[in-house]
């Protein structure tokens, strides 16, 4: 083919020699056109993962947006196919699914905890708790009430609570008289006999001599003298001995406890326990817990320091104190190193707390300077933005003398 047939050609001629001389350069428009296509959307990728990018470098962005431009980053590069894309798209499309399923599943499964939870607290509150019981110590013997019968019992209870109350004030001044009635073993008839004889009663007056075993010619009225009575019954100190011993004589520490009072210790201990009988109690419970073995001892080193001027109360009641002060520097002690650990405990869980703050801070930091790398490689390895358009020459548009260029360079390959 000559010159002067080329100009003799029509345009689609030309155009269809043109394209003819393309495929033999093994360089089809099409191939262009698709290179084009995908320099350009690289570009338009870059620029969205720029944007992506700056958004990251704010510091109030959150995690969704850095999963995401972590996401765009595994974009392929400019030089995979149309094909390699495609699949590239849909593996990280499974993977994210994949991924979403996995974060649903343990929500889902906290949620199904959580429900269960629930539920067997319900069934627990429906369970029936076992009643709470007490005890109290009355006549010498332990009573268990629950706290039911309490609520229920306790205004009739306490009623009779304050009539014996009452009754008992009423009998006060005559315990002693009582007491002495029931020394002597008198019975009802006995004593409505001595009234019937202060009375002057002559049968009970009779009926006394005849138990007596006088005679009425023995008794002298003018010569027997002012009569001068006898104090029977015990005093208000000894009937409260009494009633403190009635009450612990039937537990079996009660044997230790007498053997102390009447014993072990002096005299002088036992004249101020009698002044104070409610000290018997005392005493008797430091037996039952244990108590008494441990202060007793001190008690009598102290003694024998002091050469025993003062009585075993005294120096029993100074090994206690020596004792409860102890303790009560011990309590202390233990409160004080129980709130240094506690305040150290409380300390330690913040630096944690902050570790765990700063560590979360240098790996969200850390991601964004990977982001940023990666960002900067894919600028660095995207065609600029121009030369899209320059890589396709369409020579129906060239000058002339691009065009003869061309044609010079197919003359000489055919």
């Amino acid at each position: 083919m000559n010159e002067d047939d080329l100009w003799d050609m029509s345009d689609e001629a030309l155009e269809a020699a043109f394209k003819e001389a393309q495929a033999d350069q093994n360089s089809p428009d099409t191939d262009l056109e698709q290179e084009q296509e995908e320099v350009v959307a690289d570009s338009t990728d870059t620029e969205e993962y720029d944007e992506e990018v700056t958004m990251d470098d704010d510091p109030s962005s959150d995690d969704v947006e850095t999963e995401e431009f972590e996401d765009d980053s595994e974009e392929p590069d400019e030089g995979s196919d149309d094909e390699t894309s495609n699949e590239s798209e849909t593996s990280d499309a499974d993977e994210e699914d994949d991924s979403d399923a996995e974060d649903a599943d343990p929500d889902e499964e906290a949620d199904e905890a959580d429900e269960t939870s629930s539920d067997d607290a319900d069934e627990d509150d429906d369970a029936e708790q076992p009643a709470q019981m007490y005890k109290f110590r009355a006549n010498g013997k332990d009573y268990e009430f629950s706290s039911e019968e309490i609520v229920d019992q306790f205004p009739k209870i306490f009623g009779q609570a304050m009539d014996y109350t009452k009754k008992m004030q009423a009998i006060k001044p005559w315990r002693k008289t009582i007491d002495a009635v029931e020394s002597a073993e008198l019975t009802h008839e006995d004593v409505s006999l001595m009234i019937d004889v202060l009375k002057g009663d002559k049968g009970a007056m009779t009926e006394v001599l005849k138990r007596t075993g006088l005679e009425a010619h023995e008794l002298d009225t003018e010569e027997a003298g002012e009569y001068v009575a006898k104090d029977y019954g015990r005093d208000e100190s000894a009937l409260a001995i009494k009633d403190i011993v009635n009450d612990i004589g039937s537990d079996p520490e009660y044997k230790t406890t007498h053997n102390i009072l009447s014993k072990e210790w002096d005299e002088k201990s036992w004249g101020t326990i009698t002044e104070n009988p409610d000290m018997i109690r005392l005493l008797h419970e430091d037996v039952k817990s244990g108590m008494y073995a441990q202060l007793q001892p001190v008690a009598e080193k102290l003694k024998v320091y002091d050469n025993g001027r003062k009585s075993d109360l005294d120096y029993y009641k100074e090994a206690a104190q020596q004792h409860f002060a102890k303790t009560a520097e011990q309590e202390s002690l233990s409160q004080r190193q129980a709130e240094k650990a506690e305040a150290r405990k409380a300390e330690q869980a913040a630096q944690k707390k902050e570790r765990e703050r700063l560590a979360e801070v240098k790996a969200k930091s850390q991601k964004r300077d990977a982001a940023k790398k990666a960002s900067t490689k894919r600028k660095a390895a995207a065609p600029p933005r121009g030369a899209a358009s320059n890589s396709v020459v369409d020579y129906l548009d060239a000058s002339d003398e691009a065009f003869d260029d061309w044609y010079k360079r197919v003359q000489e390959e055919m």
